[in-house]
């Protein structure tokens, strides 16, 4: 059964989608899955995407008119699931992979929710739920067949994602997302999360990892971290 990895894309700053690119053609160097990219951007922003990767869009338009309509990085849970019998993850468009993720090989070939290890708990109104002692970061994050992400969000959003992202966060317009991507996947019998070690947050500096959170690039053009991989990258192909 094929695998899916699955991004989110909007309204973003030339860094954004170029990072996006590098997240999608250095995932598929690694590990096999059919590729589906939710947008809520105009289709003719990801023309060369669309054009060099065998990717399927997703327009995610569709989601303005629900009752509880998305806002912020609450867009990725629009559809909750694409693929529900299938291993289904979920990527920010500002990771970059430079080898395979353990953790990752660990979630495709066995039943068990996958998760990210993040510096700080950002859970918006949903932070009494998520048990302590958990820094989650819901830039990847991974289902297995079966699991009923729907059913969390139907039990736990009764009104409008709060705008709580605030400060240099405030481009998130809400961290209400991570909060119950976090609950619901701690929530299933077997989880596994991938240390900070592994996937590293590189919003800062350039930290060396199997895959890279260039956090913030897509609220700042002049992402130095990013700005420095690049250019080593450059140096490698002279």
């Amino acid at each position: 059964m094929e695998n899916v990895a699955r991004w989110t894309i909007g309204q973003t700053n030339k860094l954004g989608y170029e990072c996006l690119g590098m997240s999608i053609e250095s995932f598929l160097s690694l590990y096999d899955a059919k590729i589906v990219l939710c947008h809520n951007c105009p289709a003719e922003n990801l023309s060369d995407i669309k054009s060099s990767f065998p990717v399927s869009l997703h327009d995610q338009s569709q989601y303005l008119d629900d009752d509880i309509a998305p806002k912020g990085v609450s867009w990725k849970l629009y559809p909750p699931r694409l693929a529900p019998d299938q291993h289904e993850i979920q990527i920010d468009n500002d990771i970059v992979f430079e080898n395979r993720v353990e953790e990752i090989d660990k979630f495709f070939e066995g039943d068990c929710t996958l998760l990210l290890q993040g510096l700080s708990r950002n859970y918006g109104k949903f932070d009494k739920h998520v048990p302590t002692g958990f820094f989650i970061n819901s830039g990847i994050f991974g289902m297995p067949p079966g699991f009923n992400l729907h059913k969390y969000i139907n039990f736990l959003v009764r009104q409008q994602w709060e705008e709580n992202a605030k400060g240099k966060h405030a481009a998130s317009v809400t961290f209400d997302e991570q909060g119950l991507v976090a609950f619901a996947l701690l929530n299933y019998p077997r989880y596994i999360i991938i240390p900070n070690t592994s996937v590293t947050n590189c919003e800062t500096e350039l930290v060396k990892g199997n895959a890279l959170h260039f956090v913030g690039l897509n609220r700042d053009e002049f992402h130095g971290p990013y700005r420095v991989f690049r250019s080593k990258l450059q140096k490698i192909y002279l």
